[in-house]
């Protein structure tokens, strides 16, 4: 189904994508080079061959490219090509890549152990997180959350995170797709997030010093894992054991903030600190 579209210019528009969300774009006439994903090894000689229904019929049917247009692919590791489409087949899509592929690799790696949210929070959350340059996304079940699905639901949700953290990749101009876990407890999460060298933890439940403190004078960021909790924290019990598989907790400052909003002022910070 086409995205609903509301003009507001001669070539621009706003258009909801699949996830509901809008999103700035232009006109099919304009000149811009889109953006989508193919799978790793996707390059034969100088060729790309296209076989994804979905991202056909939005290049073919609701970006209407044609034989001639310009595209950027790349394969969600970092590889990122420059073509232009010749041919569209019965299911395939034909791209000549003219510029050689590129590895950018993202000098900071950053996981985030995000608690689960209510209703659409979480969604928009992946959405901003990827903007933001976010690695891994690790949905985690804290003693205090409210969520509760079934594991069909879960399912269903976890899917829809993956294709939101797409799309966003494909809008924001990333080569790399963030990893999306699917929802795990707590402490489950932590044995797998505490192998990394630094991970901090905003919490009021204890006191703690201010994250600037903590950032001042220390080398270069590499590998961050940022633990944000619910909208009631993390109980102290939470706390002492991440404490205990090396936690640092930090402050955000006297204001309380909402959970997605502490996570985009974390990843904010680590990016311009890194």
């Amino acid at each position: 189904m086409t995205p609903s579209r509301i003009w507001y210019g001669k070539r621009n528009y706003l258009a909801r994508n699949r996830e509901g969300f809008l999103i700035a774009s232009t006109a099919p006439s304009s000149r811009k080079t889109y953006r989508f994903v193919i799978p790793p090894g996707s390059l034969h000689g100088a060729t790309i061959t296209l076989e994804d229904p979905q991202e056909i019929h939005h290049l073919a049917e609701v970006l209407r490219l044609r034989p001639g247009d310009r595209v950027v692919c790349f394969d969600g590791t970092g590889v990122e090509y420059t073509g232009t489409i010749r041919r569209r087949e019965a299911q395939r899509l034909i791209i000549q890549v003219d510029r050689p592929g590129r590895m950018a690799q993202p000098r900071l790696t950053l996981w985030l152990a995000q608690a689960l949210l209510k209703g659409e929070r979480f969604d928009w959350l992946v959405q901003k997180a990827t903007e933001l340059g976010v690695t891994r996304i690790s949905p985690v079940a804290t003693a205090r959350t409210v969520v509760r699905w079934t594991q069909e639901q879960g399912r269903a949700r976890w899917a829809r995170w993956q294709r939101i953290a797409r799309e966003a990749s494909k809008q924001c101009g990333r080569t790399t797709l963030p990893i999306i876990d699917a929802p795990a407890p707590f402490a489950a999460v932590m044995q797998e997030v505490e192998r990394v060298p630094l991970m901090l933890m905003p919490t009021l439940a204890v006191a703690a010093p201010a994250l600037r403190t903590l950032l001042e004078g220390r080398p270069p960021l590499t590998d961050v894992a940022a633990l944000i909790g619910p909208e009631g924290d993390f109980t102290p019990e939470e706390v002492a054991d991440a404490q205990r598989r090396g936690a640092r907790p930090v402050s955000l400052g006297s204001l309380t903030l909402r959970s997605e909003t502490a996570a985009l002022a974390v990843l904010s910070i680590l990016r311009y600190a890194a």
